[in-house]
């Protein structure tokens, strides 16, 4: 193999490499075409299935005064106002931490369940939450299978917090 192949593979491969996960912000994920973006913002992005009882929402993992820019009302009754309410237990949001730095929730507050985690992608994080109503027929692990290919499609991991 000549010097010139040589090069090209490895200027390919590091192109490859650098692009593992290139999100800037939360609208620069790839995300289950089954799921219709109701909400593109600069601190959060939501996501809705056809019926509205299930959801993919995308937090920048910020100071909760930064989402104060953000709040729309259309969804107080879907989603909590920041992504770090899904990764802390209080009276109305129950937690359990799996051993793969995801959490499973369950949201009183919302009458919702589902999954999430923190990622690291160029040294910001964000926030990923998969959920469903509870009135749904969507399982929690239907919501982990989406969250498994979420991560794939995207080259990232849960991170710990």
């Amino acid at each position: 193999m000549d010097a010139k192949k040589i090069f090209l593979m490895l200027l390919v491969s590091t192109l490859l490499i650098g692009s593992v996960c290139a999100a800037k912000n939360v609208n620069d994920f790839a995300i289950d075409k089954s799921y219709d973006n109701v909400h593109n913002g600069t601190y959060y992005l939501l996501s809705l299935n056809e019926k509205q009882d299930s959801g993919i929402t995308i937090f920048k993992n910020a100071n909760d005064d930064a989402y104060d820019n953000e709040s729309d009302d259309a969804y107080d009754n879907l989603i909590h106002g920041e992504g770090q309410d899904y990764l802390t237990a209080d009276d109305d949001m129950k937690i359990d931490k799996n051993s793969d730095n995801t959490v499973d929730f369950t949201d009183i507050d919302h009458s919702e369940h589902g999954i999430a985690e923190l990622i690291d992608c160029d040294g910001q994080q964000f926030i990923v939450v998969f959920w469903a109503k509870d009135t749904s027929d969507v399982k929690k692990s239907d919501l982990s299978s989406l969250l498994n290919e979420f991560n794939k499609d995207n080259n990232v991991d849960a991170i710990a917090f």
